[in-house]
């Protein structure tokens, strides 16, 4: 049996699952309205902006480095790419700055963070201290 983690929110009624559901909903539109302030914002590092706009036109780009037709691989580099550009961004500038253009849950930022610095943590070592 496992210990519930503290930081997930609790769901007690349906009044705060319907509360949940509205904040996840608005997540990628608030997360979208995020990255294009920081990317705006002279506090964030010319190098994470590089990063995060090379990666994006990368994601809509037709060309891959691993086709998207291969199963599994095609769709791995761009979550690798992703989680190296968001690294770049989240975990390298500070919570202040983050949080004064986030719209959404304070707590809902502070999971994605914490959970893209999991992820970067899955990838070899050398690939974390080049973004």
């Amino acid at each position: 049996m496992s210990v519930p983690d503290s930081r997930l929110p609790v769901v007690r009624d349906r009044s705060s699952a319907r509360a949940l559901l509205r904040e996840l909903a608005m997540f990628l539109p608030n997360f979208v309205v995020l990255l294009k302030r920081l990317l705006s914002d002279s506090r964030v590092p010319a190098r994470s902006k590089l990063i995060v706009g090379g990666t994006a036109l990368y994601l809509i780009s037709p060309i891959d480095f691993v086709p998207d037709f291969v199963p599994g691989l095609g769709q791995l580099d761009d979550v690798v790419l992703a989680v190296l550009a968001l690294h770049s961004l989240l975990n390298r500038v500070d919570e202040a700055v983050i949080l004064e253009h986030w719209d959404g849950d304070e707590d809902l930022i502070r999971m994605v963070r914490a959970g893209v610095g999991a992820a970067i943590r899955l990838l070899p070592g050398k690939w974390e201290s080049r973004v």
